[in-house]
């Protein structure tokens, strides 16, 4: 890869993520900014080449499902994160997790169902579907505005940093939901 397109990722991913932390912004999800986790961010890392074997076929019928459920994986990660860390830290494979019970074409409703514990006919899901569908038609607008070749190694990296992008705001929203927040901290340092 060369330096120039390294470049033009960089720009990418962090327009992406300005312009989803925006958008949730708005819609008081966050406020102002991701919350992350390094434990998480690990996470994702081990199992995107699952996630991305499954979702780079779903591209070219299914787009904004192909991205929309790396954030709804990120949510699901979360919940964990926060209750049952020591159970599942040594799990590689969130992806393979995810969709072990219902399989990859229904693996938001087993996360809002069942680990978000948001029954699938109620608001809260409704309102959840239609937020992370908002940033999956962001992202997919910025994806089109770089008018990248379809199918190519560019488009690859471009939907594999899409991706990222989308799991960092889904662990960041249920964090956030769950009463997490960044609080300023002055550390003063006693002689």
């Amino acid at each position: 890869m060369t330096e120039q397109q390294h470049d033009l990722l960089n720009r990418y991913e962090e327009g992406l993520r300005k312009a989803v932390v925006e958008y949730l912004s708005q819609h008081k999800e966050l406020d102002g900014q991701l919350l992350e986790v390094e434990e998480l961010n690990e996470k994702w890392r081990s199992s995107a080449p699952s996630y991305m074997a499954d979702a780079v076929p779903e591209i070219a019928k299914y787009p904004l499902v192909a991205i929309a459920w790396a954030m709804y994986m990120g949510m699901g990660c979360a919940v964990l994160w926060d209750k049952e860390w020591n159970r599942y830290a040594a799990e590689e494979d969130f992806h393979k997790m995810f969709c072990e019970p219902r399989g990859f074409d229904y693996m938001d409703e087993y996360i809002t169902e069942v680990l978000l514990c948001l029954p699938l006919e109620s608001e809260g899901a409704t309102k959840l579907e239609e937020l992370i569908r908002g940033c999956a038609e962001r992202a997919l607008s910025l994806i089109r505005k770089e008018q990248i070749e379809a199918q190519s190694v560019m488009a690859f990296h471009i939907f594999a940093r899409t991706t990222k992008v989308m799991f960092e705001a889904g662990v960041a929203v249920q964090l956030r939901r769950m009463g997490y927040n960044y609080v300023k901290v002055n550390a003063e340092v006693v002689n």
